[in-house]
């Protein structure tokens, strides 16, 4: 249930309004293209942010009863709550001496609050175009720090610890000692404590190693089981997924075991975790030296640095 929810968390949306031109008739540049380059800007520096395209702004504004010309002059905030975005950028180009300025705000469309302001500035359309880039990393840097490390374009390391409580049922063996309370078909309590390190190796992707302590409880008695091995992790919006496969020590055997995980971010390093793990012991050559299986389905709280 838990996972559901997290998997129907909407990504956070920003858009992008058309900039006012104050610049005098004769010397006017392409607004648009303007525009168009700081949506690209937003997306490489903040690629689990949905960033509203020209065209479809023009549908939702459209919908509402308003286009671009109603947009210039009105508040931002109202013109972004009005298509559903979370932040807003908006500003106006004009000539100051000899240069271009894109003047830029972004404000938080559900409080209203200014997050941050920049300007791009250019003797030339050339110069300015160049300054674009430099003025929206100062632009998004407010976003790009609530984020948790492991979802920022610019991380190229991500080290995240979880804590999760939930149902397990662990299955002995033939070999094993039957009068353990978790002999074969009963279920147990299950605590979960974890820990991820992972590199940045492609867009939305990163690989590392993972390890984790499962402890399963019944009948007041408890066992333990060591799981470490590999995983990848990727952005569904903000939600961010990822898989595993590795080694499982089960009591005294050995074998193999396979892991799934979900974290959305709640508020700076704090996230949302469920986990589900299952694993088998292994087989010998010959005879057999163990089945042991594990099954839990975890949920709690990760902290993603």
């Amino acid at each position: 249930m838990i996972l559901a929810f997290l998997l129907a968390a909407q990504a956070q949306v920003l858009a992008v309004l058309e900039f006012r031109d104050e610049v005098p008739p004769a010397e006017r540049i392409n607004t648009a293209y303007l525009s168009d380059q700081v949506r690209a800007a937003a997306k490489q520096a903040l690629p689990s942010m949905k960033v509203i395209t020209r065209e479809n702004m023009l549908v939702l504004l459209r919908a509402s009863g308003k286009d671009l010309a109603n947009c210039e002059g009105e508040c931002e905030v109202d013109t972004a709550r009005r298509i559903g975005a979370d932040a807003v950028v908006s500003g106006e180009l004009l000539r100051f001496g000899t240069q271009y300025k894109l003047n830029m705000k972004l404000h938080d469309a559900r409080s209203g609050e200014l997050l941050s302001g920049a300007v791009a500035a250019g003797t030339t359309a050339d110069d300015l175009d160049r300054s674009v880039a430099q003025a929206c990393e100062k632009l998004f840097a407010p976003l790009r720090s609530e984020m948790p490390a492991l979802q920022r374009e610019g991380g190229l390391l991500g080290l995240q610890l979880h804590g999760a409580f939930g149902y397990g049922s662990q299955s002995l063996g033939p070999n094993a000692d039957t009068s353990l309370p978790v002999a074969s078909g009963q279920g147990a309590t299950a605590i979960g404590l974890g820990l991820d390190l992972t590199w940045h190796a492609l867009p939305s992707l990163w690989i590392g190693p993972w390890l984790d302590l499962i402890i399963t409880r019944a009948n007041y008695i408890s066992t333990d089981s060591l799981l470490v091995g590999a995983l990848a992790r990727t952005a569904v919006g903000r939600l961010w997924l990822a898989g595993g496969l590795g080694y499982a020590a089960l009591r005294d055997q050995g074998g193999w075991t396979v892991m799934v995980e979900g974290d959305y971010p709640l508020w700076k390093v704090f996230a949302v975790h469920a986990q589900l793990v299952v694993a088998r012991g292994a087989v010998g050559i010959g005879i057999t030296s163990g089945d042991d299986t594990l099954y839990a389905a975890t949920a709690g709280i990760s902290l993603v640095f």
